[in-house]
């Protein structure tokens, strides 16, 4: 399974923050660098700071809301999670779920190998991947210190699997047998458990220093589940949820407009208000009638099945009673369903257990259930939720609503009533039912923007008919007087037959029926507003403009065009480098048919065969670590760890100096890998030839510096890949295969940091913020006449002359004739490569843009320029003359 375009985000969003972890080596910095290139800024007012809730351990989470492909997530992040932090000698993953039905699930999908979870994590490490359940831990059944040694061990446990107090929980506690051959091969634990004896369970994870995966994490927080987490002596947390806590450090959100776009949810949540009880139940009917109508039409068209269910919320006013749900079912049975169609899902019943509701042979149609359908329970056929409380009672849907929010197949259907879900009531207040929705969207992930509401003009209320009991029914059974009273129970208060009457009219006379049902004009409004949260999502997929999740809103500053420029400048199109290749995951397509370059693409046909491999190490004192401090921020993972020094020491002391050749290269592979553009076997093979070359002096430097050793032999490696993306570039141009189009549009509204608002002329109201030469240049650009605005592009998250680099020149400027003038200041200290570089990129994107269109790098007038480029009197000069 292709992740969907916000999944890759989001990935990319994790492997962006790892590479701020990196450079950084703080837990704070790493989160507080990471948001505020995305111009959020963290503490001081802004977003909060980054909560070490275990020590010295990484602990992001995801905003995911209900039906964005969370798990799919999470497998796709254990490789980039593994390759940020130091090689270790196993790769473990615990993976945390809430819940016994999630537990199922989620085992049946990673232990299934054609499953898409499966599949996915079997492409990141090479098939070699072996899923565990608790007791198959336990047993030892193929757990040993061999197989965990060669493979991505995935193990699977709910919350209360390691919790002391249940006896379940004591036997990851207790000394086990099975797993003794890991106490030898693991020595002393460095944090032991106090309470679990070293072959057990518990330990034995401790000590593999796992990847932590927490599936709805909002469920975690307790100070019981803190501790467990810190137990299992985690190297990172991964935490998932459509709601994240106050004190969740969430690097990716996830909104809805991205999952309508890719076709993941029925939204919007379409709630209508009816007249009755018996209406609620009437138009259910009908309306899922119609839904399936509509969905014959789609499978007669493509062969996709779907069979809409409808869920009846039937909230008892005592305690869940049997009796009473089987009263239901009869009398919905007399209203015209048939009772193979209807089964009951409740805390004490379920009739769903073992049933596939996606086949075709199944015939349920319509679920009863009060709040028993809560997570863990997905069924992309259902889509219509009917409250059965009656006009005087509040509507209690929050927890069922997420329940109807995935879409079938993640596919867009030709019938949009086919792409949104629907909710019925009938209350007196819907304002507060409206309220309760939204809360259930909340819970989901969702908001208030993601509903709409049709509500009946004001009629007055009249009691539904009381239903006359059959006295043969109820004789011989007599309920005890403490049994509730289940005649009362306000949705058993309909006309069966006044709802069989209606739809045996409306089948009679299709046409007048559907008015008189209400279906007709319900569903007209709901493909109206369909539609128009269609236009809406598109809007925000096609913008150009950063995304802000809604929750960080009140932590970014929002800088609009200035009103008498906006109307004629937002979405103004800019010129980039484009190609007319389509369909790689390695472009970014355009309405056009054309795609932006990405620089990335050019390393195809890259090879390190016949490429330098001299490589110069130097000899330092100690064994190498990012950190040696005990600081509570510095992550854990990064440090070297006394019993892996000593390993690493005693186990080349034990080897000849070819052996320990071979030991280093495929550690320093490890290292590396992988590198875009480059296979796996090339790099393997360069990486072999670099180490060859090592003598014993170089040896012993690579045994104290490792990782130094590895970013030395990454550097030279990105030098050639640099050196062939220029040189393909220069002969994509050259052949007509790369060109340049006006595809990046101006956004009305960008997010500057530390924004400055002091200096006239400028196009946003407040602009980025700028050094003492960019202030000089900003200050002159508003004294000039023939200026229209001046714009401070912000770097990496505005406009860029995207080539074998992303060039984001430092200011963007308008002329009174209608020039666009890019301009790159640049100081003494800056007269090097890569400004050669940028200046070469911005004078052909300029010369291929064409004569309203200029480039200028410009140095101070104390220094003298690359040819090509200008002093800053000079550019001055040729500007006011534009």
């Amino acid at each position: 399974m292709e992740l969907k375009k916000y999944q890759k985000r989001v990935i990319a969003d994790l492997k962006d923050y790892l590479e701020h972890l990196s450079r950084e080596g703080s837990l704070e910095g790493a989160f507080r660098s990471f948001w505020a290139t995305r111009g959020v800024t963290v503490g001081q007012g802004g977003a909060a700071g980054y909560q070490n809730t275990i020590e010295g351990v990484p602990q992001v989470c995801y905003k995911v809301p209900t039906g964005g492909g969370k798990t799919l997530l999470a497998c796709a992040s254990a490789q980039p999670i593994f390759q940020s932090l130091p090689p270790a000698r196993h790769q473990a993953v615990v993976w945390l779920v809430p819940s016994e039905s999630i537990l199922t699930q989620t085992l049946a999908a990673l232990k299934n190998p054609t499953h898409p979870y499966r599949r996915q994590l079997d492409a990141d490490f090479g098939g070699r991947v072996h899923v565990y359940s608790k007791e198959e831990l336990l047993a030892g059944q193929n757990f040993n210190p061999v197989a965990v040694a060669e493979q991505l061990s995935v193990m699977v446990l709910s919350y209360d699997s390691f919790r002391a107090r249940s006896k379940d929980g004591r036997k990851a506690y207790q000394a086990n047998g099975n797993l003794i051959p890991f106490s030898t091969a693991l020595g002393v634990p460095e944090q032991p458990i106090p309470t679990a004896d070293q072959s057990a369970l518990f330990q034995v994870i401790n000590q593999l220093n796992p990847i932590v995966i927490v599936d709805e994490s909002h469920h975690a927080t307790s100070s019981l589940s803190l501790e467990m987490l810190g137990n299992f002596n985690p190297s990172f947390i991964l935490e998932l949820t459509a709601t994240p806590k106050k004190q969740a450090n969430v690097i990716s959100y996830v909104s809805a407009f991205e999952l309508k776009a890719e076709h993941m949810v029925k939204l919007p949540v379409v709630a209508y208000n009816r007249a009755s009880q018996t209406d609620v139940i009437t138009d259910t009917i009908d309306l899922r009638q119609s839904l399936e109508t509509a969905a014959s039409e789609v499978r007669e068209q493509d062969g996709r099945y779907v069979r809409p269910i409808a869920l009846f919320q039937a909230q008892p006013k005592a305690r869940e009673d049997a009796t009473s749900f089987e009263r239901l079912r009869s009398k919905l049975v007399a209203a015209g369903i048939p009772a193979a169609q209807i089964a009951i899902k409740t805390a004490e019943v379920n009739e769903l257990r073992g049933v596939d509701l996606l086949s075709p042979e199944c015939e349920i149609r319509y679920i009863i259930t009060v709040n028993a359908l809560k997570e863990g329970w997905d069924c992309p056929f259902a889509y219509v939720l009917a409250s059965l409380a009656n006009k005087t009672s509040q509507v209690d849907v929050e927890q069922v609503l997420g329940r109807v929010l995935r879409q079938p197949h993640a596919t867009r259907f030709s019938n949009p009533l086919l792409n949104m879900s629907y909710v019925l009531t009938s209350s007196r207040d819907f304002n507060d039912t409206l309220t309760k929705i939204i809360s259930g969207l909340n819970a989901a992930g969702f908001s208030k923007d993601d509903v709409r509401a049709v509500d009946v003009p004001d009629t007055a209320i009249v009691p539904e008919p009381r239903p006359v009991d059959d006295p043969e029914e109820d004789r011989g059974h007599q309920l005890p007087d403490s049994a509730p009273d289940t005649t009362t129970e306000e949705f058993l208060e309909f006309d069966e037959q006044q709802i069989s009457t209606r739809l045996n009219t409306k089948d009679s006379s299709s046409s007048e029926g559907a008015a008189q049902s209400g279906v007709s004009s319900l569903l007209a409004e709901a493909q109206q507003r369909e539609a128009s949260y269609g236009r809406a999502a598109d809007a925000a997929a096609h913008t150009n403009a950063p995304i802000v999740p809604a929750e960080l809103e009140d932590a970014v500053v929002s800088s609009h065009m200035f009103r008498e420029l906006a109307d004629e400048f937002a979405g103004y199109a800019l010129p980039q480098f484009v190609t007319p290749e389509e369909g790689s995951a390695l472009f970014s397509e355009m309405e056009s048919g054309l795609v932006a370059l990405h620089h990335e693409a050019l390393g195809a046909g890259f090879t390190l065969r016949g490429k330098d491999t001299r490589i110069n190490l130097t000899v330092d004192e100690q064994m190498f670590q990012i950190d040696v401090r005990s600081a509570k921020d510095v992550p854990r993972a990064f440090r070297m760890s006394v019993q892996d020094q000593r390993i690493m020491r005693e186990h080349f002391g034990n080897l000849d100096l070819d052996a320990q050749r071979r030991s280093a290269a495929g550690d320093i592979f490890t290292r590396l890998k992988p590198i875009n553009a480059i296979r796996d076997a090339d790099l393997r093979a360069y990486v072999a030839q670099v180490v060859e070359n090592f003598d014993a002096t170089a040896m012993a430097a690579y045994l104290e510096h490792p990782q130094r050793a590895a970013e030395l032999i990454q550097r030279k490696i990105n030098g050639f890949l640099d050196e062939h993306k220029a040189q393909k570039f220069k002969d994509d141009l050259e052949i007509g295969r790369i060109r340049v189009d006006f595809t990046y549009y101006l956004p009305e509204t960008i997010n500057p940091v530390d924004a400055t608002t002091t200096i006239g002329g400028s196009l946003y109201e407040a602009e980025d913020r700028m050094n003492k030469d960019e202030v000089e240049f900003a200050t002159r650009f508003s004294a000039m006449s023939n200026v229209r605005w001046w714009h401070r592009n912000i770097e990496r998250r505005g406009f860029c002359i995207n080539g074998p680099i992303n060039h984001y020149p430092d200011f963007l400027v308008m002329t009174t004739r209608g020039h666009l003038v890019a301009v790159e200041p640049k100081g003494a200290h800056l007269k090097n490569d890569d400004s050669r570089m940028k200046l070469r990129l911005g004078q052909k994107w300029a010369e291929l843009a064409g004569p309203d269109v200029r480039y200028y790098m410009v140095f101070q007038d104390d220094t003298a320029p690359f040819e090509g480029a200008h002093t800053m009197s000079k550019f001055f000069e040729l500007l006011s003359q534009l």
